[in-house]
């Protein structure tokens, strides 16, 4: 079946759209994945809130993405009516559920911030124990930070974990405390996940209305066809 000229444009534009959107979605698992890689070891810290949870969704949510754009690629080139406004429909479904993740993420990130600070005051008021240690290390090694405020929450017996790099063998500490950059960490992660979710459901918002679009066009040049 030939379509007009102009279906024939909203075809190719949602088939190259549908590529892009397999890009974000090989960029939402990407980042997902790298995210939960970094933060996997700080959900020890509170067992009132999943820290990792965000990431495991977006690892989630990117492979959907990636599903439905080769879906929605299919429909294009074989100028399916169904398999079109089944991609549509899929399509709305992730949207809104990329928006409530966004707004869930805002919402909570806040009170996910203080638990988490609190909890590793917790961490560092038992850090005599081997496991909390080994965890207060990770930490401090990873976010660069020493100590609950500062140095001097450890009264002299720094460990190498608050030494900056390249200053051995003198040790040059992290000046920042950790329940701070604890706080600052969880806040810039907040704020990816959350705008790169909105922004990755905008981009998807133009190939809904372009499928939309396509498919109208299908079926009322179906009809003219007597299919």
């Amino acid at each position: 079946m030939a379509l007009n000229c102009g279906l024939s444009t909203i075809k190719y534009v949602l088939f190259v759209f549908n590529l892009l959107c397999s890009l974000c979605g090989i960029a939402l698992v990407v980042i997902g994945g790298v995210s939960l890689a970094k933060i996997a070891d700080l959900q020890d810290i509170s067992d009132e809130h999943s820290i990792v949870a965000p990431s495991i969704l977006f690892i989630v949510l990117g492979s959907i993405v990636f599903v439905i754009a080769f879906f929605g690629c299919c429909g294009a080139i074989r100028e399916s009516y169904c398999m079109t406004t089944t991609y549509g429909f899929f399509l709305m479904v992730l949207i809104i559920a990329q928006i409530v993740v966004a707004a869930l993420v805002f919402i909570y990130v806040g009170d996910a911030k203080a638990a988490f600070q609190k909890g590793f005051v917790r961490l560092f008021e038992e850090r005599d124990r081997p496991q909390n240690a080994e965890l207060i290390d990770t930490i401090q090694s990873n976010l660069q930070c020493c100590g609950k405020n500062s140095v001097l929450d450890w009264l002299g017996n720094t460990p190498q974990s608050c030494c900056k790099a390249g200053t051995a063998p003198l040790c040059v500490p992290f000046t920042t405390g950790c329940q701070a950059r604890l706080g600052e960490f969880i806040d810039t992660a907040g704020d990816v996940l959350g705008w790169v979710s909105l922004g990755v459901a905008a981009v998807e918002l133009i190939g809904l209305i372009a499928a939309c679009c396509l498919a109208n066009g299908i079926r009322n040049q179906q009809r003219r066809s007597g299919y």
